[in-house]
């Protein structure tokens, strides 16, 4: 996925508040003006548009959809100058601030926008439905003057959005780096240890149950002081590929170092030896011989609200108890997992 779609929701929740905050300005704003002459408040051209920003802003403050998020900004912009446009023009004498109102809605709501092209359309529809208004007051016969302040405020939020945006997306990248260096381990490329348990922590609280699978190479430090710490890494490597290779897990890092936790959700335990089983039978051919390994696993159960420090410590004891066993195996319950049996029936 390229890195600007992954910034995407990241920017969304950024400027929330912010979009949030000037919406209930602005919807301030237009209730004040309406409270200046309560005649106008009751007209049905008020009612709609009042009713039109209110139902957005509403609605806007729970929007996930990001594109959905974006044309409703647009939408209530509008809305928002076509009220003060119906106003302006319903007071010959309000209609000397068409000018400076239009100017500041279209500088004012550059950074609120996380698209050129949504603040571009956005400001482009704030001067058609102010350009009557202006039009009616002082200006007639100066359309030069009007076309260069339409110009001008255009290319000041534009140059505004762009900077702002540009800049924006240069912090996010950074901070995106830094995170996944912060979350993934440096050699296999896979979880760490931190990021893995905080992916098990959630995993609980969002109430989930499934299974822990403990993990650990077999005779790894022999294979180090034989064939050398190239080899012990090009192992490490290949026990990664195999755990992005095997479907049916939920999530799997490095949380030690020739050992690897998998997560399996859900509460089929055939699911989860099968799993397990098929993972182990990849790990034996993942790496040709002379250096050429074996893994042996120790499962846990865990439910919504289990004590993580406890099924990690079930998980370990049968772990030992496959490593005590001959290694190269599974133990459940501190019993060994063996492949189900599935007779044909007529």
């Amino acid at each position: 996925m390229p890195a600007i779609l992954k910034l995407r929701p990241r920017m969304q929740r950024l400027l929330s508040p912010s979009v949030r905050q000037a919406q209930a300005i602005g919807i301030v704003a237009w209730l004040a003006t309406l409270l200046v002459d309560p005649a106008m408040s009751v007209g049905l051209c008020s009612v709609l548009i009042t009713l039109g920003l209110w139902g957005v802003y509403r609605f806007h403050r729970g929007v996930m959809n990001f594109y959905l998020w974006r044309a409703l900004g647009v939408v209530y912009l509008v809305l928002l100058s076509a009220g003060f446009a119906y106003v302006i023009r319903s007071n010959v004498q309000l209609q000397v601030l068409a000018l400076p109102l239009t100017v500041t809605l279209v500088v004012s709501s550059s950074i609120l926008f996380v698209s050129v092209q949504d603040y571009l359309l956005s400001a482009t529809l704030v001067w058609l439905v102010m350009w009557a208004p202006i039009q009616a007051s002082l200006v007639n016969g100066l359309d030069v003057y009007l076309l260069i302040f339409c110009a001008s405020s255009l290319s000041i939020g534009f140059v505004l959005n762009f900077s702002y945006l540009k800049n924006l997306r240069s912090v996010l990248l950074v901070e995106s780096e830094f995170r996944q260096l912060a979350q993934t381990d440096y050699l296999t490329s896979i979880l760490n240890r931190r990021a893995f348990m905080e992916a098990f922590t959630q995993l609980i609280a969002a109430e989930e149950s499934g299974y822990f699978i403990m993990l650990d190479i077999d005779s790894f430090k022999l294979k180090n002081d034989q064939f050398g710490h190239d080899v012990g890494d090009r192992i490490l490597c290949a026990m990664a590929d195999c755990l992005k290779s095997t479907p049916g897990s939920h999530s799997f890092g490095r949380i030690g170092g020739e050992e690897f936790g998998v997560l399996v959700v859900g509460d089929d335990l055939h699911v989860a030896t099968d799993f397990a089983l098929r993972l182990l039978q990849g790990i034996r051919g993942s790496v040709a011989p002379p250096h050429h390994y074996t893994c042996s696993a120790g499962m846990a159960r865990f439910a919504a609200g289990a004590d993580m420090s406890a099924v990690l410590k079930v998980a370990d004891r049968n772990l030992y108890a496959a490593k005590r066993n001959g290694k190269d195996c599974v133990y459940l319950e501190g019993e060994p997992v063996w492949p189900r049996l599935f007779v044909a029936t007529e």
